[in-house]
């Protein structure tokens, strides 16, 4: 068994052991529980050694498609100025009434 990825962050942890299972590659969770408490990682394996290669690919792969967040997205100023707009008409109906 080989440490494929060590971390306090269970939900990532978690994605890359569901990412894995995916790929038909068998993996240990060791110290789950541990990651609530400060500094303290979980380390996942991969049960046979002969997948640590792929089952890196898919890692590496996996933190490279994390989203950015939602404020640097294309569609974000045009929301942003459609929110505006509508809340200054609703204040301004509101005004009027």
């Amino acid at each position: 068994m080989r440490i494929i990825l060590r971390s306090t962050d269970l939900s990532l942890i978690e994605s890359a052991q569901l990412a894995l299972a995916a790929h038909d590659i068998q993996t240990v969770l060791s110290d789950q529980n541990a990651t609530g408490l400060p500094a303290s990682a979980s380390a996942l394996a991969v049960v046979d050694d002969r997948d640590f290669a792929r089952a890196a690919a898919v890692v590496r792969e996996l933190n490279q498609t994390s989203r950015g967040p939602w404020w640097e997205a294309s569609w974000a100023p045009r929301a942003l100025l459609w929110v505006a707009v509508v809340l200054f008409l609703a204040l301004c109906g509101w005004y009027l009434f």
